[in-house]
């Protein structure tokens, strides 16, 4: 799996983004800068100089993540240049403005790492004569812009705050080295069991089918259990599809067969497995979060072969509580020597339980839609079709 890590620098003219990206790669070659493309006037040096026709294909294409305008020229982060920059190894994004952070984090996966570098106005200025820039009034009020934008966004967070006019560059090199490394295995991966791991329904269906082929019972009973046994099958509603439907044999019969059973037909959802390997690989642990019976969810954990890949598993009915209470997701960070504070993600299938139960405890969230529209209310922050591609953009270290 491709890590797709990447650090932002954000910050005032001369406040050392250039100066600390020079740092970053003598300290490990994988730092690169990323070459915005510039369409206009003025230096060329660090942009991959572009034309108005390209800025207009890009555009046409939805191939722009972010694009502003300052010294009568336009630049643009693209896809196709961050693409090739994080297969290339550790891109270093030099950005000013605060929505271009956002649209950089929300609009391209990749394991960001914010850094804000900051300078007094005053040293913005000696630095800028001292370079011989031409254009230090400039420099200034962009500065001041600036300082304007991060007072007008007082909810944005910055991972690492560098002082640079204290702190010198090789320094401020390693703090972001440090900072970035030390999160390559930060992330905390809760994942939903049922229809997100392993394919349930398919499970239960053939189960459902093949017991009533068994015993001869007609259509109706078969479409019955099945709207029953849908979400959720335990030892109560064995009682409750014997009493309703006449079943043959009594709750216990039917609960002692039903749990092996099912066991031997249930299966991984294609590629979940690998998926799973390869986001624990990458130093995230993973923690399977499921409603239902310990004896019956392990057992299938176990079939399916899910437990084996897992860094620990939390079931509802071993806790006391059920998703969407925070209770379960409190317990999946606790089994792993995490504190829920501290965030981390949560991947499922079903909205109420997994999304927003998992919104409610601090996580973010990831719904499988298995091709299903969006129900409505507090929404997710990605929807992926299907298990294997949501564990990729978490892996990859989607924020």
């Amino acid at each position: 799996m491709n890590r797709r890590l990447g650090v932002i620098l954000y910050g005032p003219p001369a406040a050392g983004k250039d100066t600390v990206t020079a740092a970053l790669n003598q300290l490990d070659p994988e730092f690169a800068l990323f070459s915005r493309v510039k369409v206009g006037p003025g230096r060329s040096a660090g942009y991959r100089m572009g034309t108005p026709e390209l800025l207009e294909q890009l555009r046409a294409a939805g191939e722009v993540v972010y694009e502003n305008s300052r010294y009568d020229s336009t630049y643009v982060t693209d896809r196709p240049g961050l693409d090739d920059a994080v297969t290339a190894g550790i891109p270093v994004m030099h950005l000013g403005q605060v929505d271009g952070v956002r649209a950089v984090i929300d609009g391209y996966p990749a394991r960001w790492l914010t850094v804000l570098l900051w300078c007094d106005r005053e040293v913005t200025e000696a630095r800028s004569i001292g370079r011989g820039d031409a254009d230090t009034s400039a420099r200034l009020a962009a500065w001041d812009a600036t300082r304007v934008d991060l007072d007008a966004n007082p909810d944005i967070r910055f991972d690492v705050t560098i002082r640079t006019d204290e702190v010198e560059p090789a320094a401020a090199a390693e703090l972001i080295s440090h900072a970035l490394h030390g999160r390559r295995g930060g992330e905390l991966v809760m994942v939903d069991l049922d229809d997100t791991l392993i394919d349930r329904l398919a499970a239960v269906t053939a189960w459902i089918s093949g017991y009533c082929a068994g015993h001869g019972l007609p259509p109706g009973v078969e479409q019955r259990m099945l709207e029953a046994m849908r979400l959720r099958a335990d030892r109560g509603e064995m009682d409750r599809l014997r009493a309703d439907l006449d079943l043959p044999e009594s709750p216990d019969e039917l609960w002692a067969r039903y749990r092996p059973e099912l066991a031997e037909l249930v299966q991984p959802f294609p590629g979940v497995l690998d998926a799973v390997t390869a986001v624990r690989q990458a130093g995230h642990r993973v923690v399977v979060v499921t409603n239902g019976g310990g004896d019956i969810q392990r057992t299938k954990l176990a079939a399916a072969g899910v437990a084996d890949v897992v860094d620990a598993v939390v079931v509802s009915g071993e806790i006391g509580t059920r998703k969407p209470d925070r209770l379960p997701f409190e317990a999946a960070a606790m089994a792993v020597g995490r504190d829920l504070a501290d965030g981390g993600w949560m991947i499922g299938d079903n909205a109420e339980l997994d999304i927003v139960g998992g919104r409610a405890a601090g996580l973010r969230t990831v719904w499988i839609s298995h091709g299903r529209p969006w129900p409505g209310g507090p929404e997710p922050d990605f929807v992926a079709q299907t298990t294997v591609e949501a564990l990729a953009l978490v892996g990859g270290g989607a924020r």
